[in-house]
């Protein structure tokens, strides 16, 4: 694991001094893992050609405004976390932070707290060892290796080590350089988690929907199942013997067989046993890395109760589709899912706030919720009736594209609005035989409690 992993942009002052940054006591200059400027552009030339930097923290500047700063960091790479540090948030600043795509605002606190977390991981991580498996054969990178990026308000006990490269531990047999090789390269798939506040959101259904949307308008995908206790993308896409996380992590040369057949995308499932959950988390960014070398998107269901694992997958999310459906109380745990993130340090930019079950009649509009959230911007999906829920259940998925479902339109809609390059199916394409008691027909609706 190389070191330094993280960058520091403060003003000389700050640097002799930590306790302005709220890190008094600690000796800056003598962290192995942390790099240190003061200029900013002493800091731009040395960071823009730096594959080793992982994240950036902008605290000051003598220079130029830290927000500048922030905003030409991540100008020059798109691929790394850049961070500020924010005394107090104007909704100016706010906006002009989310335009210039800076990953995350921290607040003093937060950025004690996340400062002491990457201490803790770099601390664990020089005193690890890749971990081969019995056998001797090849695995995933384990405690050395892993990045799974732990939440900094809740620093877990023998947390991972986060921002390591994604790499295989030990030697590798040439299949396995060929299964683990597009991942070392510089295409990157679109990593697509949708997630909710709470459960009932309708997440298996829009991310299955998603997947196969994806896969018939012409991107290689793949659906991961990340709801790692109780996932249900086997039973709702009906593929038999499937290949699961756990064990592509135990065998990664088996994920040279996981290939999309025809317009059903590729599907990795969620483990069999609840209890693997948490040895999978920590495997699972070293995964994800080689997931996104082999495929052009990747849809990942995740579970309702928020984890560590949510934080591994937004942190990695190229966008993410946050569920509301048509129940305030969903509206409220959206909220308390933000306020979640904002505590973390996790980013909030790339989430895409999504509205399920629109239509006329129905509880709630997209503005209802935009005005809930502050203003954000509030996609729709339409709702498709109880077509939807009859034929997932039957395993009719094709049978929904063919309908022309208005959920499965609203969909490929999103879709194209969302994933760089990619084009809408046309009326005609969507257009076919379906099923006759679908075919024509508008959604039929389920009465409500």
């Amino acid at each position: 694991m190389s070191m330094p992993l993280v960058a520091l942009c403060a003003d000389e002052e700050s640097l002799r001094n930590p306790e302005m940054l709220g890190l008094g006591g600690e000796n800056l200059a003598a962290q192995s893992w942390l790099q240190l400027f003061s200029s900013a552009e002493q800091a731009r030339c040395s960071l823009r050609n730096d594959t080793g930097i992982q994240e950036v923290w902008v605290a000051s500047c003598d220079e130029v405004a830290p927000i500048n700063l922030a905003a030409a960091l991540k100008r020059d790479r798109r691929d790394r976390r850049v961070c500020m540090l924010s005394a107090q948030e104007s909704g100016s600043l706010r906006s002009r932070a989310s335009a210039a795509g800076i990953d995350a605002s921290f607040t003093r606190q937060a950025f004690v707290e996340r400062y002491a977390l990457c201490k803790q991981i770099a601390m664990s991580a020089s005193a690890s060892a890749p971990v081969q498996p019995a056998s001797g054969g090849p695995a995933l990178a384990g405690p050395a290796g892993a990045s799974a990026v732990e939440p900094a308000c809740a620093p877990a006990k023998g947390a991972q080590p986060a921002f390591a490269q994604p790499a295989y531990g030990g030697a590798q047999p040439q299949a396995q350089q060929q299964a683990s090789a597009p991942a070392q390269g510089n295409s990157r798939g679109f990593l697509l988690p949708v997630v909710s506040g709470s459960g009932g959101a309708g997440k298996s259904a829009v991310a299955l929907l998603a997947a196969y949307a994806a896969q018939r308008m012409g991107k290689s995908t793949l659906l991961l199942d990340f709801d790692l206790q109780f996932g249900d993308m086997v039973e709702l896409a009906g593929v038999q013997h499937p290949l699961r996380i756990d064990e592509a992590i135990a065998n990664p040369e088996r994920l040279t067989g996981l290939q999309p057949q025809g317009n059903a995308p590729a599907l990795l499932a969620a483990p069999l046993h609840i209890d693997a959950a948490e040895a999978v988390v920590a495997q699972a960014p070293a995964l994800l890395e080689t997931l996104r070398g082999r495929f052009d998107v990747i849809v990942a269901n995740t579970g309702g109760a928020w984890a560590e694992q949510h934080a591994v997958l937004l942190e990695r999310s190229s966008k993410a589709l946050f569920l509301i459906d048509q129940r305030m109380s969903s509206v409220y745990a959206c909220k308390r899912a933000l306020d979640l993130c904002a505590r973390c340090g996790i980013a909030v930019n790339p989430l895409l706030f999504v509205l399920n079950g629109c239509g006329k009649g129905a509880p709630l509009s997209s503005m209802d919720v935009s005005c809930a959230l502050k203003g954000a911007h509030v996609h729709e999906l339409a709702d498709g009736g109880a077509d939807v829920e009859d034929m997932l259940a039957a395993h009719g998925i094709e049978e929904l594209f063919d309908a022309r479902n208005e959920l499965v339109a609203s969909i490929e809609q999103l879709l194209a609005e969302v994933i760089p390059g990619m084009q809408g199916s046309q009326p005609g394409e969507r257009e076919g035989a379906g099923l006759p008691f679908l075919r024509g027909k508008k959604p039929r609706k389920r009465r409500r409690a």
